[in-house]
């Protein structure tokens, strides 16, 4: 028996509207504790990555403003938040 990987298949489930929601629910919590905990704007933002193969969907949290970059520079605050969420 061979089992052969539909790969368009990969990349249709990965962009499904249930997984965008899940990822991006997950960043924004991460950057709401990040704006509660530090000082300036953190900010997220998401899109599909490459079809190499599969195109995961991606989110990320950002500085967005000056003084995030200071506050997140001077106490790793992003990865303070990364650290404490499951």
């Amino acid at each position: 028996m061979k089992v052969v990987f539909n790969k368009d298949a990969f990349y249709e489930v990965r962009s499904l509207p249930g997984v965008v929601a899940l990822v991006e629910s997950k960043a924004e919590a991460m950057a709401a504790e990040a704006n509660s905990i530090g000082k300036g704007t953190y900010a997220t933002g998401s899109r599909q990555g490459l079809r190499r193969p599969q195109g995961r969907w991606r989110a990320s949290v950002v500085t967005a403003d000056a003084r995030a970059q200071i506050d997140n520079a001077r106490h790793n605050t992003l990865a303070r938040v990364l650290g404490g969420s499951s």
